[in-house]
């Protein structure tokens, strides 16, 4: 996080850029930040999956898994984290909420992360019309504000049930910029309406059109490589993975992976796929839960490796691994891979250039941070325009001034 005299230097330009442009119906905020810019051999998504064994039982497994995390987000190269949802197993029980928050703990200030809810993270599991005030107090927006790789919430209702349960994150890796959108459980609506979950989503894609996205919703993919096709909420309010592909994903070719958890059967919580979109390209599609093994799979999570030239010719390597055990799954559920190029997929970004050093002194520092914010913000100063669009959006804007302070501060 940024110290309280660069949020407060930062602070009235962003709310002015931000007036200007607009941010667009249903969104609490909106940004166009890096968050961790990494650049190195490989970098790593995390994705954890459904931890309500650990918050009912108190068990130190959640905690394991951040702490690793922490421990490990430069050695490993970690860039994003995602829960897939079903946080707690009682989502009107405080102890559990409480457990999870002080596991997350670990990871704020450390690295950009999504925590979707699942079905149990209501009040009553599996009925929307009960509370997700739980939910929202403690992985709701306002735990992320501040941090210059949040996105924004949505979408925003007359029902502040129902309101900014859906979130987007902004991260780099690799020299590419990246979307992460955050789905609740059986995201409801349609993407022609932006009051509800789908159409939010569809205006955050539209948003941000050239940034490969991951999609982490709760119930996707089942065990056997299908997508749920059936709505499980009591009131039958929401979408099944099914749809969720046909209405959000197949049109969208800039979502390449969708990430789920939530369906097991027996000690069986993994699956994988790749499906075509409407526009012929690959998504590769990821389950995984392990509530059902003994303890809860002592914190197994998911490593999503991006490795340059590690296939034909780059590969998305999934490994299975437990920080608890400092164990590895070797099965061909828990270990495998996607191939693909890169470069083609992904294109190249200018997050993590030689941009940024707009007064030309070989250096990114303070300095080019004070100059971009004062251009924004209309004060008379010259500033190297194509050095300063460090997100390469066209635009010289809040966005490229808190990628620059990232920069220096190393996207903490």
């Amino acid at each position: 996080m940024s110290s309280d005299s660069d949020t407060a230097r930062l602070a009235p330009t962003r709310r002015t850029v931000l007036g200007a442009l607009g941010a667009g119906a249903g969104l609490t905020a909106f940004g166009s930040a890096l968050g961790s810019a990494q650049s190195s051999d490989h970098w790593t998504i995390v994705v954890l999956p459904d931890t309500q064994i650990y918050a009912k039982r108190q068990s130190p497994y959640a905690g394991d898994q951040t702490q690793w995390i922490a421990d490990n987000r430069d050695s490993e190269n970690i860039a994003f984290v995602t829960h897939a949802g079903d946080v707690v197993d009682h989502g009107d029980v405080d102890a559990e909420w409480k457990h999870m928050d002080k596991a997350f703990s670990a990871l704020d200030g450390t690295v950009p992360y999504s925590v979707v809810p699942g079905n149990h993270d209501w009040a009553v599991m599996a009925d929307r019309t009960s509370s997700s005030a739980k939910y929202k107090e403690y992985f709701g927006p306002s735990r992320y504000q501040g941090r210059s790789w949040f996105g924004g919430a949505g979408p925003t209702t007359d029902n502040q049930n129902r309101e900014n349960l859906n979130t987007y994150q902004l991260f780099s890796a690799g020299g590419h910029d990246f979307l992460h959108l955050g789905l609740e459980w059986e995201p409801p609506g349609s993407t022609d309406d932006p009051s509800t979950p789908l159409g939010w989503a569809q205006q955050v894609l539209d948003n941000n059109p050239d940034r490969p996205t991951i999609l982490t919703t709760h119930s996707y993919l089942k065990v056997g490589g299908e997508r749920a096709k059936s709505v499980q909420e009591k009131n039958g309010y929401g979408n099944a993975g099914q749809t969720v592909w046909e209405e959000l994903v197949a049109p969208n070719p800039q979502v390449f992976m969708v990430v789920g958890g939530h369906w097991h059967s027996g000690n069986d919580g993994e699956s994988h796929r790749v499906s075509t979109n409407d526009s012929g390209g690959k998504v590769y599609e990821i389950l995984a839960n392990y509530q059902d093994r003994t303890n809860g799979g002592y914190g197994l999570l998911q490593r999503v490796e991006f490795r340059p030239g590690g296939g034909d010719p780059d590969r998305i390597q999934v490994r299975t691994y437990s920080p608890s055990r400092d164990e590895f799954e070797k099965d061909g559920d828990s270990e495998y891979g996607f191939d693909l190029s890169f470069e083609e997929r992904f294109g190249t970004s200018g997050g993590d250039a030689a941009g940024g050093d707009v007064d030309g002194d070989g250096d990114v520092d303070d300095d080019d941070v004070e100059l971009v914010q004062r251009s924004v913000a209309g004060e008379d100063v010259g500033i190297d325009e194509s050095a300063a669009d460090v997100d390469g959006d066209g635009d010289v804007d809040i966005g490229d001034v808190v990628s620059i302070r990232d920069a220096t501060e190393g996207g903490k």
